[in-house]
């Protein structure tokens, strides 16, 4: 992972674990306040001054949210990797979520009686066990859970559409009719007709959803938004800038590598080797929100029908990617080596276009 979408991820994590914290003071405050959690009250039992109860509840909020995180990035993938059910994967989820919940705040109870209270252990762990038949304790770890299902939507939500279109829309920004300079990357399954005629719709569906998995594995380590999926199509979008020295080039090797990495894999499963043909361009758009009252964002330009006219050609010129003089032009200093293929004009334009290849 390269530094800098380092820096983007530990910035990211370092929000998302102050959600938990300011979460859990405003649970706090709630309660302070007079204002009654809806599912039970504060217990008489706790008479912990305001100050001891925001530190506590924030180092806990902190210890919580840094092992949810750690445990959805590092071992959930791991656990459910063979579990085809989104649903159970979730329930999975859940399930050892509660758990997450559960160990921070026995653990930080006994280290608080043992370290401020100047309880020996074993009174420390009674306390802490006493603590947890509370109210207090209850509406807490009802309120938090809740909470964690939120933050992990968002996340997902954030990870699934990219970090632009994501905070883009959160702030309402496509409610109008908005121009940007952007690069979009087509991937489309070759032979994809054939592929389901001999899978059926059901394993096909399942074969296809493998395989975007692995896409999105191959290029997490990019900053990207997903315009749509499309049948068997993604489209991958970023803005254009004089930084980029051919990330879409990168994908598509990253992408093709994971494919072969696991080659054996869908040899055994499927009886097929996936193949994704690949088109890139760059040029001028205008995004904007369509929808009613589902509401998606939308990009309107040449540059669409281009790109999308190009995966046409690779199957003609027998290329797994070309691109567009455009996105030459955008790049500063390409890291690779290209060759001319043909000088058309693509239907629907007034201009000719150069249509370029990896040598």
């Amino acid at each position: 992972m390269s530094k800098r979408n380092e820096k983007q991820t530990l910035i990211e994590n370092i929000i998302l674990i102050l959600l938990f914290v300011l979460g859990a003071n405003f649970f706090i405050f709630l309660k302070m306040t007079g204002i009654e959690n809806p599912v039970i009250a504060i217990d008489s039992r706790i008479n912990e001054p305001p100050s001891i109860l925001h530190l506590r509840i924030s180092v806990g909020g902190a210890l919580i949210g840094m092992l949810i995180l750690w445990y959805e990035s590092r071992i959930h993938p791991r656990v459910t990797k063979r579990f085809t059910s989104l649903l159970f994967r979730r329930l999975v989820w859940q399930t050892d979520v509660a758990f997450i919940i559960l160990l921070p705040i026995f653990l930080l109870n006994v280290l608080f009686g043992v370290t401020e209270d100047n309880l020996y252990l074993k009174s420390a762990i009674e306390e802490s066990l006493a603590f947890m038949t509370t109210g207090l304790f209850f509406s807490f770890f009802i309120y938090f859970y809740f909470l964690s299902i939120l933050v992990s939507f968002l996340r997902r939500l954030h990870k699934s559409f990219g970090q632009h279109v994501f905070y883009n829309y959160l702030i309402g920004r496509y409610t109008e009719p908005l121009e940007e300079n952007r690069t979009f990357l087509f991937l489309d399954l070759n032979d994809s007709t054939r592929i389901a005629e001999e899978l059926g719709h059901v394993k096909y569906s399942r074969f296809l959803n493998r395989c975007f998995d692995d896409i999105i594995n191959a290029v997490k380590e990019y900053e990207y938004d997903i315009y749509q999926f499309v049948g068997d199509e993604v489209v991958f979008t970023w803005p254009a800038s004089r930084n980029d020295k051919g990330q879409a080039i990168h994908m598509h090797l990253a992408i093709k590598n994971q494919f072969r990495f696991f080659d054996n894999l869908y040899r055994t499963k499927f009886g097929i080797r996936p193949f994704f043909k690949a088109a890139v361009s760059t040029g001028k758009v205008t995004a904007t929100l369509v929808g009613g009252k589902r509401k998606n964002i939308a990009y309107h330009g040449d540059v669409l029908n281009t790109t999308a006219r190009l995966l046409g050609l690779c199957k003609k010129y027998g290329k797994d990617i070309l691109f567009t003089h455009f996105y030459l032009k955008s790049l500063e200093h390409p890291f690779f080596e290209h060759e001319l293929i043909a000088t058309l004009k693509l239907r629907g334009k007034a201009n000719e276009s150069k249509v370029y290849a990896l040598k």
